[in-house]
């Protein structure tokens, strides 16, 4: 039992290191933040720190690894393989623009990512990314390829141009949240997915 505690006690640190490191870095970016300032906003010293990750690389790694699985749990937990593929379709856009909304420091941490160009020198984050979006890709060809069988969706567009269509208003929403964040207004999840929908079937509907 004391060591089960021990393990419980060290994940809840873990996760209090990451749930700063992810302010600091969503308001700083990679290059300026400083583990210190992580340090004090998880309540610990900063040698405490490098006993949950190597060096700020790796904390950083860790915290969009953080980010993207609890979207992915999210996800499956959220969407039903039974809905017809235009519903699975909205709720999938509806759930990860709700994720951002409610949590806008995890946009936060993806624009430090394109804003820094981390992607050209760390690979390993490049290629746990890249492998993500081809997950959701590779799930989304499958639902859209469904909806074509079953003519809800037009047979003579390629399903990887439907795709990328939908990601592409999808992740344009996705930046709004970070805009509309600046300016503290509400963003109303909702009615952007009508927009977002409206839109979307306009274009491919069966």
């Amino acid at each position: 039992m004391p060591g089960s505690e021990r393990v419980r006690e060290k994940e809840v640190k873990r996760q209090k290191i990451m749930q700063a490191a992810i302010k600091v870095f969503s308001r700083k970016g990679y290059s300026p933040a400083a583990l210190d300032e992580v340090a004090k906003g998880a309540g610990i010293a900063k040698g405490t720190l490098y006993l949950y990750f190597q060096d700020k690389e790796d904390l950083f790694y860790s915290t969009i690894m953080h980010v993207i699985d609890n979207l992915s749990l999210l996800l499956q937990e959220k969407l039903d393989e039974k809905n017809s593929p235009i519903k699975i379709l909205e709720d999938l856009a509806f759930y990860q623009l709700q994720y951002f909304s409610q949590n806008r420091d995890f946009f936060g941490i993806f624009q430090t990512v394109l804003n820094d160009n981390l992607l050209i020198n760390h690979k390993k984050l490049f290629n746990m990314l890249l492998k993500k979006k081809n997950d959701l890709v590779d799930y989304e060809s499958k639902i859209v390829e469904r909806g074509k069988t079953e003519g809800l969706i037009r047979k003579d567009i390629e399903t990887l141009d439907i795709v990328n269509s939908f990601d592409g208003m999808v992740e344009t929403t996705i930046k709004q949240v970070g805009n509309i964040e600046k300016t503290n207004k509400e963003f109303d999840v909702n009615s952007r997915i009508k927009s977002i929908m409206k839109i979307f079937l306009e274009g491919v509907s069966g």
